[in-house]
């Protein structure tokens, strides 16, 4: 099957087509919020590339946040008017998913297993707050400890209980913060690995495509969080 990739929940506009799980042509560069409504020529400019037309795509996997608003809106309608003119189903991954098996897939971290700690994403929510989750990675396979949520740093930072590797672009902001107040050891992933790219996007897609879990276009609602919807009420162990 081929598989549409789109993830606009960060500064970068990230596109990829997909046979199956080879990627054979990709888009990612940045943009600001009024460029990502460039979505649809980048779209065409892929297709060109791999020598398709959109009636060739079986499935459309999108990135469906958290991550900037109004990116993710335009990501969100665009990707649903694809599904319904083509008459094609969607499945939607979670971009802190996303985020976290970046480290699955790096090569140059100093704990690409974590044995005994953390890999948490933290996406810059603004007014002190980050979109995140917690997840623990062994044998290149990722576990989630905490529901995806949007909450203060601060508090973030009190319920992980082990050693971290932190990437996101929240690190603009709080890695600083993170290095004052984490009791524990705290790595940084480089900057390279802090942004959701389509390409992983299509590969995890494809584990929803291959289980099923389809999405109809017409029900689809991106992930969208706000402070007042989650709490972290337990401490991560």
């Amino acid at each position: 099957m081929r598989i549409l990739a789109v993830d606009t929940t960060s500064k970068y506009l990230s596109l990829a087509l997909a046979e199956g799980e080879k990627v054979i042509a990709s888009f990612h560069r940045v943009m600001d919020q009024r460029q990502c409504e460039r979505i649809i020529p980048e779209i065409d400019k892929i297709l060109k590339k791999a020598k398709l037309k959109l009636k060739d795509i079986g499935c459309i996997a999108f990135s469906k946040g958290p991550g900037s608003l109004t990116a993710l809106r335009i990501g969100a309608a665009t990707v649903k008017g694809f599904a319904l003119v083509l008459k094609i189903k969607i499945v939607s991954v979670p971009t802190l998913d996303v985020l976290a098996y970046n480290i699955c897939k790096g090569d140059t971290l100093p704990q690409a297993e974590c044995p005994h700690g953390f890999v948490v994403p933290v996406v810059d929510a603004r007014r002190g707050n980050v979109y995140t989750s917690v997840y623990s990675l062994k044998n290149g396979k990722l576990r989630r400890h905490l529901k995806y949520s949007v909450i203060p740093v601060a508090e973030l930072l009190k319920s992980i209980k082990g050693d971290t590797i932190f990437l996101g672009d929240g690190l603009v902001a709080y890695k600083k913060t993170i290095e004052g107040n984490f009791r524990h050891n705290a790595e940084f992933a480089p900057e390279r690995y802090w942004y959701p790219r389509a390409t992983t996007v299509a590969h995890l897609g494809y584990g929803l495509i291959k289980n099923k879990k389809f999405e109809e276009a017409d029900k689809f609602i991106p992930m969208y969080l706000y402070p007042k919807d989650v709490q972290v009420r337990n401490s991560v162990k």
